[in-house]
């Protein structure tokens, strides 16, 4: 492995802790909205009473759920894709793809970044706070930059691989996810739903 390729993987190495990290607090909110979301039905079914503020503290905290888990998605492939049309390509073309994509959705991200940035300044300057419970509205404004921001070294780390795997399409991906071909996911879908090994 080159000083490069190990420079990379060490890089992707030690931001993927911080990325389990923060999808592992985005699905401990989840199950804490839905603990709290049927204490709030049971509550008023059953005893009359409800959590003073409910459904401000669901639009909060909705954003840790809603970003903290993108760039974890991004690491590892988990976002809707739909590459029908590239079948049938070579390796390379299909790592070039994947490259023009990244660098599209990296000067999105930016966009996102400044203008997110720029809605939390706001909101913490003007005192910003929900109608119901007069709650801040900043913390969770500022998770959203936050949240890109990481996703942004994310995309600048995919782009370093899919540089590599442009120039070595045959090397083990580092930094990236590994494409996958429509029949390689079909079988690994029949040998996961009939309890046996996937396929690699």
């Amino acid at each position: 492995m080159g000083d490069g390729t190990a420079a990379l993987s060490a890089a992707h190495r030690y931001w993927s802790r911080l990325e389990d990290g923060m999808n592992l607090v985005a699905a401990a909110a989840i199950f804490f909205l839905m603990f709290v979301g049927v204490f709030q039905i049971v509550g008023r079914t059953a005893f009359g009473t409800a959590i003073h503020g409910y459904i401000d503290y669901m639009e909060q905290a909705s954003a840790l759920f809603a970003f903290l888990g993108i760039s974890y998605a991004q690491r590892v492939g988990a976002h809707i894709r739909m590459d029908l049309l590239l079948r049938g390509f070579s390796l390379r073309f299909l790592w070039a793809m994947e490259l023009f994509a990244v660098l599209v959705a990296l000067v999105i991200i930016v966009v996102l970044v400044d203008t997110t940035w720029e809605n939390f300044l706001r909101a913490w300057q003007l005192g910003d706070s929900t109608m119901d419970i007069q709650l801040p509205t900043w913390p969770a404004k500022l998770m959203v930059p936050l949240a890109l921001s990481v996703l942004w070294l994310r995309y600048a780390l995919q782009i370093c691989g899919y540089i590599r795997m442009i120039a070595q399409p045959a090397a083990d991906p580092v930094a990236v996810p590994k494409l996958i071909t429509l029949e390689t996911q079909v079988q690994a879908e029949i040998a996961e739903a009939l309890g046996r090994e996937p396929p690699r």
